[in-house]
């Protein structure tokens, strides 16, 4: 049995004789060099990112949603306990609080406004005329 020897050395390449590129040198010098290259962001990065934005938007209006029904069910709601706090501030005997409260039972608007204010001068005005005499002076 004969080998012809010619036929190995066609199938395995020498570098006198095989010049052409790797494919993956080929590949490579299309992608161009480091310098060249664009950076790719990643797709799921920004999608990432913005899905977050949504949800901290998302939360920040249910914050405020909260915060108006808090605020709707106070002005809406007659806080009697507050109301009584603010007339045993003015050390009212308790007679006054109760002619007071009936009146505010009555207007449930006023009571409302009474319990908003902040303002003593004010406040002690608003219980006064209800009670229908001049505020005491101030000590």
């Amino acid at each position: 049995m004969q080998v012809d020897d010619s036929v190995n050395e066609l199938d395995t390449p020498t570098e006198d004789t095989d010049r052409s590129p790797t494919p993956s040198r080929k590949r490579g010098s299309e992608e161009g060099t480091s310098t060249g290259r664009r950076k790719r962001t990643k797709p799921h990065d920004d999608e990432s990112h913005r899905a977050l934005a949504l949800i901290a938007e998302s939360s920040r209006k249910i914050v405020d949603a909260i915060h108006m029904q808090a605020t709707l069910d106070t002005l809406n709601h007659v806080n009697w306990q507050l109301i009584t706090e603010k007339l045993e501030a003015m050390d009212l005997d308790l007679v006054d609080i109760m002619k007071v409260m009936k009146a505010f039972r009555s207007d449930g608007d006023l009571a409302k406004v009474f319990m908003s204010l902040t303002n003593t001068t004010i406040m002690r005005a608003l219980v006064y005329e209800q009670l229908g005499r001049d505020p005491p002076p101030l000590p």
